[in-house]
């Protein structure tokens, strides 16, 4: 029993704890780093912080997580783009575009797995486009993304589903491998991003005497909350069928879209409520589709 229950207890945290990534991609950001760099620092410091166990382990021939190159650009690019959107957008809406993950994930399970979308799907999708024109028109009366910041969390979210949907299909690799891979490859992604995208969006790259007070405190992020929460998530998901995992899940959404709504002064009223209770609907119905049936 207790086996059973200790990966349950370790998820939930762990996905709250998600929930409250925002709250130091704002801080650093107040502190001096621009958007990008904020991003750049967040997953890059992890990687260099796991990079002596890397080589340690490929020293005594096991896998780094180098190798898990596909896993690590979609999953932790994903990520990279979500977390952009947070800094360039409303928190509220980067979060909830970006949990519009079930609706990529049933039209790409429908478009390359191709698996009959079951009633429960039919209903993830349905909830999840009207909460997609809900968070996107709802104040402005045309469903498009306002600014770059909504569109990199929409895309975040689509990545995020390529990824999931490329780890189920690959097999298993190491939690370790997995987070390095996460960490190493996001980091990648959010520097092409900071080199691809005009310094209007992305923020100057900072001068030394701003990198020289954040160091401390961007490692003790990566070693007491962004490593630990990235492991927590992926060793729990390891142990715990998907059906379960999703409905744990989704309390990310709950905790960061309802954190934000309290601890900032950007917008939430009525359309923003009315989007997150369809996100998270379609995320509960696209979890109740995905679950075997039994005769």
């Amino acid at each position: 029993m207790q086996t059973e229950r200790s990966p349950i207890v370790v998820v939930i945290a762990a996905a709250s704890a998600w929930g409250l990534f925002w709250l130091p991609l704002r801080a650093f950001e107040e502190r001096g780093l621009a958007a990008g760099w904020t991003t750049l620092a967040v997953l890059a410091v992890p990687a260099l912080v796991l990079l002596p166990f890397a080589i340690l382990r490929i020293l005594r021939g096991q896998p780094g997580g180098a190798g898990n190159a596909v896993a690590g650009l979609l999953a932790g690019g994903a990520v990279a783009l979500y977390a952009e959107s947070v800094l360039l957008t409303d928190v509220a809406r980067a979060l909830i575009l970006f949990y519009v993950t079930p609706v990529w994930s049933t039209i790409l399970e429908l478009l390359i797995l191709k698996r009959r979308i079951t009633k429960a799907r039919s209903l993830a999708l349905i909830l999840g486009l009207a909460g997609l024109v809900t968070i996107l028109g709802g104040r402005t009366g045309f469903p498009l993304p306002q600014n770059i910041g909504d569109t990199l969390a929409l895309l975040s979210g689509a990545v995020w589903a390529c990824g999931s949907l490329w780890i189920r299909r690959t097999s298993d690799v190491d939690t370790f491998e997995n987070v390095f891979s996460f960490f190493l490859f996001g980091s990648a992604v959010a520097l092409c991003l900071v080199l691809v995208l005009p310094d209007e969006v992305m923020g100057a790259a900072p001068d030394g005497a701003v990198l020289q007070d954040l160091v401390p405190w961007l490692v003790l992020a990566a070693v007491a909350f962004m490593i630990p929460v990235m492991w927590g998530l992926l060793w729990g998901a390891r142990h715990l069928d998907p059906g379960r995992l999703g409905i744990l899940l989704q309390m990310e959404a709950v905790v960061g879209i309802g954190s934000a709504a309290v601890l900032t002064d950007e917008p939430f009223g009525l359309v923003e409520v009315l989007g997150t209770a369809l996100v998270i609907g379609a995320g509960v119905a696209d979890v109740l589709g995905s679950r075997p049936r039994t005769r």
